[in-house]
């Protein structure tokens, strides 16, 4: 079992906007060197040359500490659009030319893996349900020729992230798993991969069972699918994207052992964490900061522990 940890670029939002700045936190002060680079920090619909030259600033910046642009994510400024799920056919064509643009950027980035949610639908559509059904297999269309088109891009693999909105795809541990399988089937092994990002968080939905709604089982489940994992401190009801310290810890029902046995009886061989938290822009930042080292600090010592107990035995 190989577990490697390191970090979403989440934190860094609107705080810290330049690469030579958020590239030494992670990689001089953090000591991580996998990063996950959200779209939220840079626009992958800038102009051309723009975005080539913020690209050649990450690189550099990366080349400079030790550090590397692992994947590429959605991020949330995009998040809140219907995307590939649009009622609309201009809808769903303008989400194309936001990912295909996302895949473009990841490339200048230097990464081949790019991942997020991929939509959700509008109510009208998901109470409708002849026409959901349209619009799910209209999704898939488009989804599967994105996936296609990734390859173009030197895109490898897409980690599809699933969410606890049944208006956003799949809820429950069986449904996810039978939806990456449909959609690799569907791309008939040409294109990127269609891969999980699991977040620890997500385990919340209402419209899930029980056994839905435990985060271990998630992982016990479907780790050996899901190459990355986000890490987030949550209290069960909400996607709360606490950090993880004492003060979050008390309220929270996420726990650095119990998620790492979880994986360990999955059977996942090669598992990347990516620590995920959000702060309200309010927040201090030094706070902010402070909180984020400290998370980092709580899993890597988790991940010491977990591996001097398996040397031991």
């Amino acid at each position: 079992m190989n577990i490697r940890l390191g970090i979403s670029t989440n934190f860094a939002i609107k705080r810290w906007a330049d690469p030579e700045d958020w590239v030494r936190m992670v990689a001089k002060d953090l000591g991580l060197e996998q990063i996950q680079f959200s779209f939220d920090q840079f626009d992958p619909r800038s102009r051309q040359d723009i975005m080539a030259a913020y690209a050649y600033r990450v690189r550099n910046a990366c080349e400079k500490y030790g550090a590397r642009i692992h994947s590429t994510f959605t991020g949330l400024s995009i998040y809140p659009h219907n995307l590939l799920y649009h009622p609309l056919a201009e809808g769903r064509e303008d989400a194309v030319d936001w990912f295909v643009k996302a895949f473009a950027m990841t490339r200048e980035l230097g990464a081949d893996a790019i991942g997020g949610p991929y939509g959700g639908m509008d109510l009208a559509t998901f109470r409708d349900p002849e026409r959901r059904e349209e619009i799910e297999a209209l999704a898939e269309e488009v989804l599967v020729r994105l996936l296609w088109l990734a390859e173009d891009y030197g895109i490898k693999t897409f980690y599809w992230e699933q969410t606890p909105i049944l208006r956003e795809g799949p809820v429950g541990i069986d449904s996810t798993r039978r939806h990456l399988e449909r959609i690799n089937r569907l791309r008939g092994g040409k294109g990127a991969e269609f891969a999980l990002c699991l977040d620890v968080g997500h385990a919340i939905s209402p419209d899930a069972g029980a056994e839905d709604r435990d985060p271990y089982r998630w992982l016990e489940s479907l780790a050996p699918q899901a190459p990355i994992i986000h890490l987030q401190q949550t209290d069960g009801r909400y996607d709360r994207h606490w950090p993880f310290t004492a003060g979050s810890k008390s309220r929270g029902i996420i726990d650095a052992d119990k998620v790492l046995r979880a994986i360990r009886t999955s059977g996942a061989a090669d598992t990347l964490l990516l620590i995920e938290v959000g702060h309200p822009f309010e927040e201090q930042d030094d706070r902010v900061w402070q909180d984020v080292a400290e998370s980092v600090e709580y899993w890597r010592e988790a991940l010491k522990n977990i591996t001097s107990n398996e040397g031991a035995r």
